[in-house]
C-alpha cells in the first residue's frame, strides 16, 4: 500500500514564471454512522443528504479539515481527529466502536509507518466555501457529498500528515476545483487557504472548461464500479458483526497519470506519463529522470531546496532544479511553461509499487486555474478520464505611483486598481530614478506579492504596526527588493527571498492551516530588526547556500540589544553569517568573555553556515558558534576553546584535531597551547551545543566550507 506526499515549502523563481508550490485543496469532512452490518464491503457514493447520524463527542457533530489528495490510495485520519470524532468506542475492537484492531504500514516517498486500520463509517466531505463556523468549525451539511461503508486509517500522532481524503473517495466524484473562489480564513490560530470545491456526479463534464488533457487509469480495473473494498479479517471474522476489524482499509490500487512532454538542455522526454497529484505542491521527477535531462540529483549543486511531508515524516533538503519546458498535453490547447521547478525525489508507481513513477505532475504547474477530475467519466457517457484545464484566473495588478512614496490603497498607486484576493501584486519600481516604497498601514489581501526593484532602482514595501499583509499563495522578494516589518506582519503559504531582502521587527505566518509553510532565503539577505529587533517565524526556515542572515549586537540582551531570528518550526542552515557591532549610545558594542549570544531559535536545527564573517575581537578572546539542537549560539570564549565550554584543555585538542585542514589550523594549535589550562567560570555551565566552529580571534575572517563537507 502506498500514501503520496505534499510539499512542506513553496517557493517560486519569478513572477511570471511557475511557482514550485501550487494550492493545497481542502475540504471540511464530517463522519456519520453509515455502514453495511452484512456482506457488502464496497462503499457506496451518495449526493443525498445525510441518511445517518454525525458523529462527534456527546452527541455534537464534529467537523474538520482535511487535504484532497487524489495520489493518496487511501483516507485518513489523525490521531487528534479521531479522538475528537469520538472514534474510541468501550474497548479496542468493540462492535459498539469504529476502533478496529488490525494495523497496516504505509509508504510514500518518504519513508513508511504504521497506522492502525478503522471500522467502516461514512465519510462525508465539501468544499470550504461550504463552512457555516470556525469556533468550532462547521459544515453546511447540504453541501457534503459521502462515501459510506468505508473503512480509513489513523495515523499516530508523532506522523506529519494531515487529515486527507484520498483517490479511494476521490474517484467515486468529478471534483471541480475553483481557483476562482479563493477561501481563506483562521482556524486554530493558522490561515486555511484552498480554492473552493465541489463533488459533482462522473461523467458530469468540463462545467464550460473546453480544454481537456486525457488521463490514464493504471490499472484501469482498478476504478471499476465496485472495485474498491475493505478486506475483513476473514481469520478472525465475526459473523455477526461483518464489519468489525477490516485487514485492509477501502484503498484504491492506482493512480491517475497525465501525458506531458518534458524538454531541458537539449534533452527531451515525450509522451511520458506523469502521475497527476492534487496533494503535491511540487511537481517531481525521478533520478533517473532528472539524468535523462541533464542533472545529477547528488552531483550538481541544485538550484533550492524543499522539504517533503510524507507518510515517513519529513524529508528535509530535497532537491530543485529548474527545467527548460514542460508541457501537460490536452485538446484544444496544450498547457506549456517554461522555466518549470522541480524536485529530483524517487515516488513509489501506485499501479507498479515495485517501481518509481518517471515525475509527478504537482499543483504548481496549474495554479490559478479552475480544473474539473472527472476519472470515470464513461460511466456518465463522458469522454475518455480526463483533466479539464482553464486558462488562468488571476489578474496582474502594477505598481504605478511614480512618486518616493505611495499607499498600498491608494488606488491610483496601481494599474488597473488596488490588487484583491485573485490579483498578483507586481510592486515594480516604477519611477525614472531613484528609490520607491509602497507603505501598507491598513491590512491588505491579494493572490500574489512579488517586489523587486533595479540597480539605484530599489523597491521596499514596508508594513506598518497593526497590518497583515496576506497572500492567497506566496510572497516573493527579488532582487533590489525590500519588504520590512515595522511591528507589521506577513501571512502567506510561503515567502521566498531571491536577491531581495526580509527585514524588520515583526512576524510572518506560512502555510496552510494544518500543514506548515517555510520562508526560504535563496539568494538574498534575512536581517531581523529595523536596527536591533526580533523577527518571528511560524514555519519551517531555510537560509540557502547562496542566502545571508545578517546580525547586529548592540549588548547582551535578546531582541533589545542583538537580533533574534525565532522560528516556530524546523531550521535548515547554509549561506553565510554576517555578524556586526553596533552602537546603541554609549559607543560601539565590544563582547566580554563569556558573552553569550542566542541568535536563532527553533523547534529542531539542522546544517551550518558555509561562510562566517564575524567582527574583530581584541586578543585573548574568540569567537565560538555553536550549533545546537533548537539554537545557534555566538560565544565569546578563550582561544583554543574549540568545543566551548569555556575551558581550555584535552578536550579542545580533539575537537582540533577533527577540523584541521577544514575548520583549524596550526596557528589554531599554537593558540590552544597558549592558553591551555585557563577557564572562564561565566560560560563553564553551559550546554555544549552538537557541533562548532572556530574562527580566529585577532582577524575578522571567512572561511567556507570544501564541497563535500558535513
Amino acid at each position: 500500500m502506498w500514501a503520496a506526499f505534499f510539499c512542506a515549502l513553496a517557493v517560486r523563481g519569478l513572477a511570471t514564471g511557475v511557482p514550485i508550490g501550487g494550492f493545497l485543496p481542502m475540504v471540511g469532512i464530517g463522519l456519520t454512522d453509515e455502514f453495511m452490518d452484512d456482506f457488502t464491503f464496497t462503499p457506496v457514493a451518495t449526493s443525498s443528504p445525510i441518511g445517518g447520524t454525525l458523529l462527534g463527542p456527546g452527541g455534537t457533530p464534529h467537523y474538520d479539515v482535511a487535504l484532497l489528495d487524489t495520489g493518496a490510495a487511501v483516507s485518513i485520519l489523525t490521531t487528534q481527529a479521531y479522538q475528537d470524532f469520538g472514534l474510541h468506542g468501550p474497548a479496542p475492537g468493540a462492535w459498539s466502536s469504529y476502533d478496529g484492531t488490525n494495523t497496516i504500514g504505509i509508504g510514500g516517498a518518504t519513508g513508511t509507518l504504521e497506522a492502525k486500520i478503522n471500522d467502516p463509517f461514512g465519510l462525508y466531505a465539501g468544499g470550504l466555501q461550504g463552512r457555516t463556523g470556525t469556533a468550532p468549525f462547521t459544515m453546511n451539511n447540504s453541501g457534503l457529498r459521502g462515501q459510506t461503508n468505508t473503512s480509513t486509517i489513523t495515523i499516530p500522532p508523532e506522523s506529519d500528515l494531515p487529515n486527507v481524503v484520498g483517490l479511494s473517495y476521490a474517484s467515486q466524484y468529478a471534483t471541480y476545483i475553483h481557483a476562482d473562489q479563493p477561501q481563506m480564513f483562521s482556524l486554530n490560530g493558522k490561515t486555511v487557504r484552498s480554492p473552493a470545491i465541489e463533488f459533482l456526479p462522473l461523467g458530469s463534464g468540463g462545467h464550460g472548461i473546453t480544454r481537456r488533457a486525457p488521463m490514464s487509469l493504471n490499472p484501469s480495473e482498478s476504478f471499476a464500479q465496485g472495485s474498491i473494498a475493505y478486506l475483513p479479517d476473514i481469520e478472525n471474522f465475526d459473523i455477526d458483526h461483518p464489519q468489525n476489524n477490516p485487514l485492509i482499509p477501502t484503498i484504491i490500487q492506482g493512480g491517475l497519470f497525465l501525458n506531458v512532454n518534458v524538454a531541458n538542455k537539449g534533452s527531451t522526454l515525450n509522451n511520458s506519463q506523469f502521475f497527476f497529484d492534487t496533494g503535491a505542491d511540487v511537481s517531481v521527477v525521478s533520478e533517473l529522470t532528472a539524468l535523462q535531462l541533464g542533472f545529477d540529483a547528488q552531483l550538481d549543486t541544485p538550484d533550492f531546496t524543499v522539504s517533503v511531508v510524507g507518510s515517513g515524516g519529513t524529508k528535509q533538503d530535497v532537491p530543485g532544479f529548474y527545467l527548460d519546458q514542460f508541457t501537460i498535453q490536452a485538446v484544444g490547447g496544450s498547457v506549456t511553461a517554461t522555466h518549470v521547478p522541480v524536485v529530483v525525489l524517487d515516488v513509489a508507481d501506485p499501479a507498479n509499487p515495485s517501481n518509481v513513477v518517471p515525475g509527478i505532475v504537482g499543483t504548481s504547474l496549474l495554479a490559478g486555474r479552475n480544473l474539473v477530475i472527472d476519472p470515470v467519466p464513461s460511466n456518465g457517457g463522458g469522454a475518455s478520464p480526463s483533466l479539464y484545464i482553464s486558462d488562468p484566473v488571476t489578474t496582474q495588478n502594477n505598481w504605478a505611483a511614480t512618486a518616493a512614496s505611495g499607499s498600498w490603497a491608494n488606488g491610483g498607486s496601481w494599474s488597473p486598481g488596488v490588487p484583491g484576493v485573485l490579483g498578483l501584486a507586481n510592486v515594480r519600481n516604477a519611477a525614472a530614478s531613484g528609490n520607491q516604497e509602497a507603505v501598507v498601514s491598513a491590512s491588505a489581501t491579494a493572490w500574489e506579492v512579488n517586489v523587486s526593484g533595479s540597480a539605484g532602482k530599489g523597491m521596499k514595501v514596508r508594513v506598518q504596526s497593526g497590518a497583515v499583509l496576506t497572500t492567497f499563495s506566496g510572497i516573493n522578494i527579488e532582487s533590489a527588493g525590500t519588504i520590512q516589518l515595522e511591528g507589521g506582519s506577513l501571512d502567506a503559504q510561503f515567502v521566498e527571498i531571491q536577491g531581495g531582502t526580509l527585514t524588520g521587527q515583526g512576524s510572518i505566518s506560512t502555510g496552510s492551516g494544518p500543514i506548515p509553510g517555510q520562508v526560504e532565503n535563496r539568494t538574498g539577505t534575512v536581517a531581523p530588526g529595523n536596527g536591533i529587533g526580533t523577527l518571528a517565524i511560524d514555519g519551517r526556515f531555510a537560509n540557502g547556500h547562496d542566502g545571508v542572515l545578517s546580525i547586529e549586537l548592540g549588548g547582551p540582551a535578546a531582541g533589545t540589544q542583538y537580533d533574534q531570528l525565532i522560528v516556530n518550526g524546523p531550521v535548515t542552515l547554509g549561506g553565510a553569517l554576517n555578524v556586526s557591532l553596533v552602537n546603541l549610545g554609549g559607543g560601539t558594542f565590544a563582547p566580554a568573555l563569556g558573552n553569550v549570544f542566542s541568535i536563532v531559535t527553533a523547534d529542531s536545527l539542522g546544517g551550518t553556515f558555509n561562510t562566517l564573517n564575524l567582527p574583530t575581537l581584541p586578543t585573548g578572546r574568540m569567537w565560538y558558534v555553536g550549533y545546537g539542537d533548537t539554537s545557534v549560539q555566538l560565544k565569546v570564549t578563550l582561544p583554543g576553546d574549540f568545543d566551548g565550554n569555556g575551558a581550555v584543555n584535552a578536550a579542545d585538542l580533539t575537537a582540533w584535531k577533527a577540523g584541521l585542514g577544514t575548520r583549524y589550523s596550526g596557528a589554531d594549535y599554537l593558540a590552544w597551547q597558549r592558553y591551555l589550562g585557563q577557564s572562564i567560570g561565566a560560560v563553564a555551565a553551559v550546554p555544549e551545543p552538537g557541533a562548532i566552529v572556530m574562527l580566529g580571534s585577532v582577524l575578522m575572517v571567512a572561511w567556507r566550507r570544501r564541497a563535500g563537507d558535513a
